[in-house]
């Protein structure tokens, strides 16, 4: 339930640009894994929680964009559906720290774009978040399977 709301979020998120619905999709996401973990996950579960989460990254970047963002915060988003076409091994200890990080900084960009004014003044950190975002998941694609 948690991981479609998830993906609703990410889906309205480029027509609503919103805090408040992007806010919406990162707590279902903070709450969706240890309610998972509890209740005990599944290869579907797992595959649906990835892509409700690439939904959400997607969506959060063309709305942070439609207000005024760099359009570089869409590189990361899309380079990600290209990755996961090529890359089908999970990540090492390495890669997911690296993942995790830069997914988190680049989500406080799409916070701070989708905020009040005085947060938007935080949009210098855009183009060296999504340098680095774009570096973790490009890393994803050379590591071996």
């Amino acid at each position: 339930m948690l991981t479609a709301v998830r993906a609703m979020c990410g889906l309205l998120l480029p027509f609503w640009p919103s805090l408040a619905v992007f806010l919406v999709g990162v707590v279902s996401d903070w709450l969706d894994g240890p309610l998972a973990r509890r209740a005990g996950p599944t290869a579907r579960g797992a595959r649906f929680d990835l892509e409700a989460d690439s939904l959400l990254t997607l969506g959060a970047s063309i709305a942070a964009a439609r207000v005024g963002a760099p359009r570089v915060v869409l590189l990361a988003p899309l380079a990600r559906y290209a990755i996961a076409m090529i890359r089908t091994g999970p990540l090492d200890r390495d890669g997911v720290r690296w993942d995790r990080v830069t997914g988190v900084a680049q989500m406080a960009v799409f916070a701070a774009a989708l905020g009040p004014r005085p947060l938007r003044v935080l949009g210098f950190l855009a183009v060296p978040v999504s340098a680095a975002r774009c570096a973790a998941v490009l890393v994803q694609a050379q590591r071996p399977r």
